[in-house]
């Protein structure tokens, strides 16, 4: 809902299974006041990074609540909700299709934005469904991009937008840009604070600096890491086999994926003292937008100083104190800027602020180029503002014009009708069938893997695909493998024949 840390959760029906992209608090935030009104038996579930990455976001928001908690205005939620929750989570494996209710199974697809972040692919006993969640094609220093083994021409899709009227700078050169400002500070006896999202932006932030001076692209200096970017680093490092060459093998070797002699964490409230107060050095804390965490404290301290800088990598939001800062940035005036925090301070601004584009989300030509490979029925863009959905539709239907484009409002229904299938009714004999099919499938630059009843449904249409419709394709294909051929990585699975 608009003016509200909340969705409207009483348009939500009958809920039997809650299904978790990711850990992020705008897909988790709400959990246990939903959670708590259902029954019992309703389960969660996520992959296992997700649930250990969501406990330390939902049990940091909850005891923050408490120790705010005002007569007039209770916290959303408790820690024994938070408990709650966690007790009814359950993790599942990548890629594996798994029954969440009675006829609906759904796997966990790799989306390459934050450790454990998943698309979901549902199956139903006609309909099927991709839920992309957020998704990043590019791969990252901390974690690999999507994977490229995706569901075909599912019924419906649906699909952030987020970036969906821009494009991405060149990373390579943001990073460059990043770690020599970073160093330029530091060397001329300032402090660099880079207020960073701890689950994922501030993982990726270390391992850039960190690759810099091991690469010595720049002098090692002082990195101090502090908030809730140290819990979940440790997160990060228990599930080394999933991130990015070549963390897994130095994990295997017993080294510190994050941490060196000159980065390191801030364990106590004295060191915090120490590290603003001292030498020339790069601090990473959360959070992101500068609204708390030990960010905002940090802040507080440095940014009186024309020394220091202020390094932003992350999105800002209208009306956090971050956005606020870039925005005095830009003023022409710089000689009298004043910052007001959320909490109604106001600070005088002298230091640098500087912003950098290291987005963990596809931009458009590749959240376009996602919808050609997938080639839903129907899409539906969320998780954007209008202009960003409204720009990404337009290029959508440019590059694909057979998918049907929705931009939904908010507290609306819609209803998907079924597809006809490209046999019109026909009856053909095997041979005829497979090879119709296929020549379909090369005009529409598509080569799988389909599963059996995605190839039956594209044949006769959802409405006509029966379970008899299936086994009779799945005849077809044993007899005939002119066309097809069975996937080396999912026997359940088939793909076009290179060449017939």
């Amino acid at each position: 809902e608009q003016d509200s840390q909340l969705p409207n959760l009483d348009a939500v029906g009958g809920v039997d299974t809650v299904l978790v992209t990711h850990a992020h608090t705008d897909h988790t935030g709400a959990l246990p006041v939903l959670m708590r009104d259902l029954p019992p038996d309703v389960k969660v579930y996520c992959t296992p990074p997700t649930k250990l990455i969501t406990k330390v976001l939902l049990e940091d928001s909850a005891n923050r609540w408490q120790r705010e908690e005002q007569e007039d205005k209770p916290p959303l939620y408790t820690p024994e909700d938070v408990t709650l929750v966690l007790q009814r989570m359950e993790t599942l494996p990548w890629d594996e299709p798994v029954s969440i209710c009675d006829g609906v199974t759904a796997r966990w697809i790799r989306a390459g934005h934050i450790l454990g972040a998943a698309m979901i692919y549902i199956e139903g006993k006609e309909e099927s469904i991709l839920m992309t969640g957020d998704v990043s094609a590019t791969d990252q220093l901390t974690i690999p991009g999507m994977d490229e083994q995706l569901p075909y021409r599912p019924d419906v899709m649906v699909m952030e937008s987020t970036y969906g009227n821009r494009q991405h700078k060149d990373r390579t050169e943001q990073v460059n840009k990043f770690v020599q400002a970073v160093a330029k500070t530091v060397k001329a006896g300032g402090k660099v604070l880079i207020p960073a999202f701890a689950v994922g932006r501030s993982q990726e932030v270390i391992l850039i600096l960190k690759d810099a001076m091991e690469r010595k692209q720049i002098p090692e200096f002082p990195v101090y890491v502090d908030g809730m970017v140290k819990k979940v680093n440790n997160i990060y490092s228990g599930f080394s086999n999933e991130l990015s060459p070549p963390l897994p093998h130095m994990a295997e070797c017993g080294e510190y994926i994050f941490y060196s002699d000159t980065i390191m964490p801030v364990p106590t409230h004295y060191d915090r003292d120490r590290v603003s107060s001292r030498e020339p050095c790069c601090i990473v804390a959360s959070s992101g937008m500068l609204i708390g965490g030990m960010s905002k404290r940090y802040a507080k301290q440095l940014v009186g100083n024309p020394k220091n800088l202020i390094a932003i990598t992350g999105y800002q939001a209208e009306g956090t104190p971050g956005r606020a800062l870039l925005d005095l940035e830009e003023q022409n005036d710089s000689t009298d800027r004043e910052w007001t925090l959320n909490d109604g301070t106001k600070l005088p601004v002298k230091c640098g602020v500087e912003d950098y584009r290291l987005s963990a989300h596809a931009d458009s030509a590749q959240l376009t180029g996602l919808v050609e490979k997938v080639k839903p029925r129907r899409l539906f863009l969320v998780h954007g503002d209008e202009e960003a959905r409204k720009e990404l539709s337009q290029s959508v239907r440019k590059i694909s014009p057979d998918v049907e484009v929705k931009l939904p409002k908010n507290g609306r229904k819609y209803t998907v009708t079924k597809q006809a299938g490209i046999a019109g009714g026909r009856q053909l004999w095997s041979d005829r069938i497979l090879s119709e099919l296929y020549a379909f499938l090369v005009k529409m630059g598509a080569k799988g893997p389909f599963r059996v009843r995605e190839l039956t449904e594209m044949w006769f249409g959802t409405e006509e695909t029966t379970p008899i419709a299936v086994k009779f394709f799945h005849w077809c294909l044993s007899l005939d493998s002119r066309f097809f051929v069975r996937d080396s990585k999912d026997s359940n699975s088939f793909r076009l024949k290179p060449t017939v």
